[in-house]
């Protein structure tokens, strides 16, 4: 008999793929010793390698701590042994559902030799996870064999009122030497484990939601009205798209839900709001995806991608952002101005001996009738940079090549810088030069936020230096300020009516503000500063929940089939437009201040030079 049963159990091993298993039992030392010497015989054919350890089942035995004394292992899957016909095996499979055991991380073979142990009676109170490996043998006895009938045996989730599922799956014939698989009692080999088990149709789950930007003294009608709305996506925008995807899970898995409403994800990393809820297991899952921190992870499972958070410091460019008169000299480097310089002060020279030459050895009437200074040339020279012609031409060919030489250089140069100038000043609006949190905490602009509680949970947690020296110039200093914290909407009508003032959002719900109220050209006119690093959110569930595995394999079926896509496109916006084509971009006082004041800086030198001569032809 028991040499049928350790066949069963190796044959049953192999096909499951486990090495090590625990046998509960209550048998004769002689039958263990037969049991364990048929197992560990070397010249078994095909004999897969069991590492194995018999505990005696009897009513003296205490089971508290049960996986602690016993079932601690760092295996994958280990297999358990039970025989249910023994004098303990109803308190030590009572402990183990007390202690959450029935789950993927145990194979359970429970052997009813027998055929007459209540079976569903017994176990349909029990905690009986979604994911466990549950398998009840029943055997029956013929001649020189003996057939073990094998069904699958899970829950749903006792908890929220699962039922339990017991599934016939297949027949073995066993006789001393071998088992052969002797016919399929159901359809279950052609099916999954969690294709098997996809449908939660008798259980309710319980879902922590988050609402931020309604009052939780809302009905419960309300709440959810507003949660299922598919318009107005900026306000709540976080929290309203994990809803909406959590309303496609309880598509997909056909179950009914429990709405647990909070005003927050937590206090800190785990504590209260939804987070919080699952982590002490009030709830089965969160609807709002959210950050996978360091805190978090110890206490949850991060399943998959579910959301995106970005949060920017948005503001308009100061009208004091500083002149900017290198756009005149970014076209060439210093090295080209510097060559270029000399190229026109070396054709001033060769003009000036150009003229020299003629007035000394050209006839009379092909001469000027005197030779122009070297200073003249000079200024030729740099008129013809300037595209500027000049009414004294030489007349001999070395001179008028001199000439031809100096406006095809000045005509090529003054092209190309021409079109540098006009597409730098006409392609975007000036920037400010404030491109990070340090310097936007160093700067004396003004800022405000929007009273998000992720964002003051971040002012205060986190431990970016640059973010406490922006938390200590920026918020402690108008800690008495009413407008510190403000509403999206008022907030980015401020930003867009006071350039200079900086106000820090969620982008997935102020862009649309932006891209209501704002024009094109304001648009364009932003500056953007990302006030923390770009983050994935994700969906949570509880390190040691049962529905891990299905939930993780039906948001990856949203994810597969495009349905998230569609969705975060309605309700995630990541990216302001400008279409800077459709407008005309207006030149302004930061660029052309300094023309005006080297033309300023010309005329003074002028009027002091005509003072200088005036004196000088009187004195």
């Amino acid at each position: 008999n028991k040499m049928h049963l350790a066949n069963f159990l190796l044959f049953n091993l192999q096909q499951s793929r486990i090495g090590f298993i625990l046998f509960f039992h209550c048998w004769l030392r002689n039958e263990t010793l037969q049991f364990a010497h048929h197992i560990n015989n070397p010249h078994h054919p095909h004999q897969p390698l069991v590492y194995h350890q018999f505990v005696f089942l009897s009513n003296f035995t205490l089971w508290h701590d049960l996986e602690f004394r016993y079932l601690d292992h760092f295996q994958p899957t280990l297999g358990i042994y039970v025989d249910l016909h023994c004098e303990g095996a109803k308190h030590m499979l009572k402990q183990a559902s007390v202690e959450q055991l029935y789950n993927q991380h145990y194979h359970w073979l429970l052997h009813d030799s027998r055929s007459d142990f209540d079976f569903y009676e017994f176990f349909k109170s029990l905690n009986i996870s979604v994911d466990a490996d549950v398998s009840y043998v029943e055997q029956e006895k013929h001649e020189e064999a003996m057939s073990y009938r094998l069904y699958d045996v899970y829950s749903n989730g006792n908890h929220i009122g699962g039922k339990l599922n017991i599934t016939p799956h297949y027949e073995l014939q066993c006789n001393r030497f071998n088992c052969s698989l002797s016919r399929y009692l159901s359809t279950l080999h052609l099916r999954s484990k969690y294709r098997q088990r996809e449908q939660l149709t008798d259980v309710e789950m319980r879902v922590a939601t988050v609402v931020t930007q309604r009052p939780l003294s809302w009905s419960r009608e309300m709440l959810l009205q507003f949660l299922s709305q598919t318009n107005g996506t900026h306000v709540d925008a976080i929290a309203r798209f994990g809803f909406q995807l959590c309303l496609l899970l309880q598509d997909l898995l056909q179950c009914r839900m429990k709405f647990i409403f909070t005003d927050r994800w937590s206090t800190d990393d785990v504590t209260d709001g939804s987070v919080g809820a699952v982590v002490s297991k009030q709830a089965d899952i969160g609807s709002a995806p959210c950050l996978a921190t360091e805190g978090r992870l110890r206490h949850l499972s991060a399943l998959i991608e579910t959301g995106y958070f970005r949060s920017v410091c948005l503001f308009r460019t100061p009208h004091n952002a500083g002149i900017r008169g290198d756009v005149f000299l970014q076209p060439f480097s210093s090295l080209v101005w510097y060559l270029f310089g000399g190229v026109l002060l070396a054709i001033a020279a060769l003009l000036w001996l150009a003229f020299y030459m003629e007035c000394k050895s050209m006839r009379r009437r092909w001469r000027l009738q005197y030779v122009p200074s070297l200073l003249n040339t000079c200024l030729i020279s740099f008129g013809a940079a300037c595209i500027q012609s000049s009414s004294l031409t030489p007349h001999s060919a070395g001179g008028r090549l001199a000439y031809f030489a100096l406006f095809l250089i000045s005509f090529i140069m003054y092209n190309y810088y021409t079109s540098v100038v006009v597409s730098s000043l006409l392609s975007s609006p000036v920037k400010s030069n404030i491109k990070t949190v340090q310097q936007l905490a160093e700067s004396s602009l003004t800022v405000g936020l929007e009273p998000l509680s992720f964002t003051k949970s971040y002012l205060n947690y986190s431990l970016r230096p640059e973010i406490h020296y922006f938390s200590k110039r920026k918020i402690e200093t108008q800690s008495k300020n009413p407008q510190l914290w403000l509403p999206a909407e008022q907030g980015l009508l401020r930003v867009r009516d006071n350039p200079g003032y900086v106000f820090v959002f969620e982008s997935s719900s102020g862009y649309a503000y932006v891209e209501q109220y704002y024009t094109q050209q304001q648009i364009c006119d932003l500056n953007e500063i990302l006030f923390r690093p770009e983050l994935l959110l994700y969906t949570h569930l509880h390190r040691n929940s049962s529905y891990k595995e299905m939930v993780r394999l039906k948001l990856l079926r949203v994810l597969e089939t495009g349905v998230y896509r569609k969705h975060r496109s309605q309700w995630a916006r990541m990216k302001l437009h400008c279409y800077s084509q459709n407008f005309v971009i207006t030149v302004g006082m930061e660029y052309v201040a300094p023309l005006f004041f080297m033309l300023l800086c010309s005329y003074v030198c002028v009027l002091l030079l005509l003072l200088l001569e005036l004196g000088w032809r009187r004195y």
